[in-house]
Order: structure tokens, then C-alpha cells, then sequence
């Protein structure tokens, strides 16, 4: 039994949106074909030319980037559904 007072609605309104974009971004995954491309790219690490060093070398930061926002955007909707659970099951 939740303890948490009622939502008015413009509040409901704008953590439910919010919680469907942190949803979005937590579930994120990289297009097959790009993933194919890096691996590509690893795997000829040893013989890249140097645009396609700069290439890899730009996903690797890409991609990093993009786990780190995974990870906040998981800790953000944790800590959203503590304060207001009714969110964890909102779609």
C-alpha cells in the first residue's frame, strides 16, 4: 500500500512523459549494422588508414557516451519510482 499522495494531473502528466523518455534512452541499443561496423572496424584495428581510425575512434566515444547515459537514466527512473511508484508501472 503505497503512502504517497495522489498526483495532480499536470504533475502526473509530465513525470509520466518523463519517465517514457528515460525509458527510451535507458533501453537504448546501438542498430545492428553500426554494431557490425565497429566490430568491423576492432577487428582491423592493426591496419585501419587514419580516417578509419578516426572513425572508431569516434564510435568508441559514442558509445561510451552512450553507456553512461544508459546507466544515469537507470539510476534516474530507480530513484523515480522510490519517490513515486505509481510511475514504475505507468507505460
Amino acid at each position: 500500500m503505497s503512502t504517497t499522495a495522489p498526483l495532480e494531473p499536470a504533475w502526473q502528466a509530465a513525470l509520466t512523459s518523463s519517465v517514457a523518455a528515460l525509458r527510451r534512452i535507458a533501453g537504448y541499443a546501438i542498430p545492428p549494422e553500426l554494431d557490425r561496423r565497429i566490430l568491423e572496424l576492432c577487428e582491423r584495428k592493426e591496419t585501419l588508414t587514419p580516417d578509419e581510425r578516426a572513425e572508431l575512434l569516434a564510435w568508441v566515444a559514442f558509445t561510451q557516451q552512450r553507456s553512461i547515459e544508459k546507466i544515469e537514466t537507470e539510476v534516474a527512473l530507480r530513484r523515480l519510482a522510490v519517490v513515486c511508484p505509481e510511475l514504475a508501472t505507468s507505460a
